[in-house]
């Protein structure tokens, strides 16, 4: 998938976990070891979502990648 359109996805799932979060009532520590796991969580799906074409063979690439 595009990354262009993956953010809206990735935008969606941050706002989800500070709304989350915002209704926790555990230690400001707990929420942001909370956050931090969900946010990594978030942007690693992110970039995976990303597909990447390229033209030419394993060792010879050539032309624009997208």
């Amino acid at each position: 998938m595009s990354l262009d359109i993956a953010e809206e996805l990735f935008i969606e799932e941050l706002l989800e976990i500070w709304e989350t979060e915002a209704q926790e009532k555990d230690s400001a520590e707990a929420s942001r070891q909370r956050v931090a796991q969900k946010m990594a969580s978030a942007i690693k799906k992110f970039i995976k979502s990303g597909v990447v074409t390229t033209i030419g063979s394993a060792t010879t690439q050539t032309g624009q990648m997208t």
